[in-house]
This record gives structure tokens, C-alpha cells and sequence, in this order.
């Protein structure tokens, strides 16, 4: 169990690293999220016109969210003694947080280049552009705001919540920081009804969220490397 807890604590730093500087080369080099708000005519451009990094920006955004699937099945296998019931439904639930974020992410990687190529090709017909267009609009709406987001931040708060009730009587403070923060994620799925400051107070909470998962694997690591000494000591 020892190699699975130091693997999961090492995952829980990871993912919110790699996560997060995939997010900040894209802001950087493709004004991510701002530019799709704009006509996927543009966003299609600028992806063509884009280099070599861009696309290794989606891909570390999308190996950082498969890494959370083995991250959480260790994770709640370390907790498994305190309550058997909700660390399966941690391991559940940050599966499937991982899983349906990689998926939407995965259309950046896969589909996204193949339009973008179509679309900008010197040949293309204004029929082929408006396909690339109609395509590209519906797997953002699908895999993006419905997929990657919409079930990603139900199951990663799910998870979070989840994961807070486990640790509770170790590290409350933790606990209670990352039920907030859930709150905080959730409140992105009523931004495609409209509700305002939705996405803010979900980008805000995102943003924390790395930070806690972060901490989460330090207390792991530092649980895993104590163990041994407790166990001599008895």
C-alpha cells in the first residue's frame, strides 16, 4: 500500500501543475478562454496559425486529467478504513471527473487541428469553412460546455466533497477549505442558464482548487513518510 499512497500524493501535486501550465501557456499564446467567445471562424484561424506548442498545451491539459483517474483510486484506497462507503464513492467520482475532463479536452487534440486545417486550407470551399464551422461549434457545445465542463464540475466537486468528509477529523481546516471550494466549482454549471458571475466564481474556485489538491498530496506524501516512523516506534 505504501507505493500506492506515495504514488497518488505524487499525482495530487502533479495534475494541478501540469494542469496548470498547460491553462497558462494557452492564455499566453492562444488568449484561452476569452477566444471562445469569439466566431469559431477566428478560433479555427488562429489555431491553424498557431505552432507546435499550442497543441502540447491541450495535450499536458489532458494527460493532467487522465493522471487524476489513478490519483483518486489511490487516494481513496488509502482512506478506505475510515469509511469504506464514501472512499468508493471518491473513487467513483474522481474517476469519472477525470475521465469526462480528458474527453472534452481530447477534442483539442484530436478534431480541432483537422477543422482548423480544413477551414484555412487555400482550397477550401465556403461549403467546406461552414461544415468546419457547424462541427467545431457542436463538439464545443457537447464535449466542451457539456462533457469537459458541465459533468466535470459536478464530479470534481462530488470528489472534493467527498474526499473533505474522509479527512475531516485529521485535518478540518483542509476539509472545510475544500467543501467551500466546491461550492465554488459547482456554481459553473448554472453558467449556460445564465446566472451571473457563474464563471467567475468558477474560474476563481478552479484556481484554489489546484491549490488544495496540491496541499491534499503534500499531507499525503507527508502521512506516507511518517507511517514507517510510527511503526517503529510501536
Amino acid at each position: 500500500m505504501t507505493n500506492t499512497v506515495r504514488t497518488a500524493g505524487i499525482l495530487l501535486i502533479a495534475v494541478p501543475l501540469v494542469f496548470t501550465a498547460g491553462f497558462t501557456g494557452l492564455q499566453v499564446s492562444f488568449d484561452y478562454p476569452d477566444i471562445l467567445r469569439h466566431p469559431a471562424g477566428e478560433v479555427l484561424s488562429r489555431f491553424a496559425a498557431a505552432g507546435a506548442d499550442l497543441h502540447l498545451y491541450w495535450y499536458a491539459m489532458m494527460v493532467a486529467a487522465l493522471a487524476m483517474i489513478p490519483a483518486a483510486i489511490g487516494l481513496g484506497l488509502n482512506l478506505w478504513q475510515r469509511d469504506r462507503h464514501l472512499a468508493a464513492l471518491s473513487i467513483g467520482a474522481g474517476v469519472l471527473a477525470g475521465l469526462v475532463q480528458a474527453l472534452g479536452l481530447l477534442r483539442w487534440v484530436m478534431l480541432v487541428p483537422g477543422l482548423a486545417a480544413g477551414y484555412t486550407a487555400p482550397d477550401a470551399t465556403e461549403a467546406q469553412r461552414q461544415l468546419a464551422v457547424a462541427l467545431f461549434d457542436a463538439a464545443n457545445r457537447y464535449l466542451g460546455m457539456g462533457v469537459g465542463e458541465h459533468l466535470g464540475y459536478l464530479f470534481t466537486a462530488a470528489w472534493t466533497v467527498l474526499i473533505a468528509a474522509l479527512i475531516v477529523r485529521q485535518h478540518r481546516n483542509i476539509a472545510a477549505a475544500g467543501a467551500l471550494i466546491a461550492l465554488g466549482v459547482l456554481t459553473g454549471m448554472a453558467e449556460p442558464f445564465g446566472a451571473p458571475l457563474a464563471g467567475a466564481i468558477n474560474a476563481i474556485s478552479y484556481t484554489l482548487w489546484a491549490v488544495w489538491t496540491l496541499v491534499l498530496g503534500a499531507v499525503v506524501l507527508r502521512g506516507e513518510r511518517q507511517a514507517p516512523a510510527v511503526q517503529q516506534a510501536a
